[in-house]
């Protein structure tokens, strides 16, 4: 968790995070992303606008790094924090459908395939690093990969293979039991659609809207 403060705090924010936060006013919360120049992921971040400044909670330490090697000619300062935000329960996520950095997703992933574009990772407004990317990926539509909530027979381990006729798909991210029953996030090729059939070892299921 990082404090940023300082008169250029938010315009130094705008300059790096995928989501603008000048028009944040004190007790306003918004998500975003810090993505590599390459345009995929660093990680996730909720934004809490206070009196002093911003809090970032969530951020990994590639994060924590990018943001303060960034702030050279910035009048911003960076100061961790212990937060006291109640995060989401996993089972609270995986019915949301909501990755986890470093479970669901991870600095291998770009922000389509996570399902991040365009409320977490803007089209619009000004320039974030790897938005290049981003816009060009949007412009081809070809996406490789998407994270996918599978609703499952039996609960099914985490790391776990997915599979369907044709081969492996991909791997178990966070998995739970629910209310509804037991269900999984998987970052999946792009033929595991709504509908489809999968497998994880024996445990039969199905790919959700």
């Amino acid at each position: 968790m990082l404090e940023v403060t300082g008169p250029d705090a938010a315009a130094y924010l705008d300059a790096h995070l995928t989501v603008p936060v000048s028009d944040l006013r004190p007790g306003d919360r918004r998500d975003g992303a810090l993505l590599a120049p390459k345009g995929t992921l660093l990680g996730l971040v909720r934004i809490e606008r206070d009196d002093r400044g911003f809090r970032l909670h969530g951020g990994t330490p590639a994060v924590v790094g990018a943001l303060d090697r960034g702030r050279i000619g910035w009048l911003v300062e960076l100061t961790p924090f212990a937060s006291a935000t109640t995060e989401l329960s996993d089972r609270e996520r995986v019915e949301a459908g909501i990755p986890a950095f470093g479970r669901d997703i991870d600095e291998r992933t770009l922000p389509h395939e996570a399902g991040l574009v365009p409320e977490v990772v803007r089209l619009d407004g000004g320039i974030y690093p790897g938005k290049m990317t981003v816009l060009r990926q949007e412009r081809s539509g070809t996406v490789h990969r998407g994270l996918r909530r599978l609703r499952l027979e039996a609960p099914v381990p985490e790391g776990a293979t997915v599979h369907d006729d044709e081969g492996p798909l991909g791997t178990v991210g966070t998995a739970v039991v629910s209310p509804r029953g037991p269900l999984a996030l998987a970052l999946l090729r792009r033929r595991a659609t709504p509908g489809s059939r999968v497998r994880v070892a024996e445990v039969s299921g199905i790919v959700e809207p």
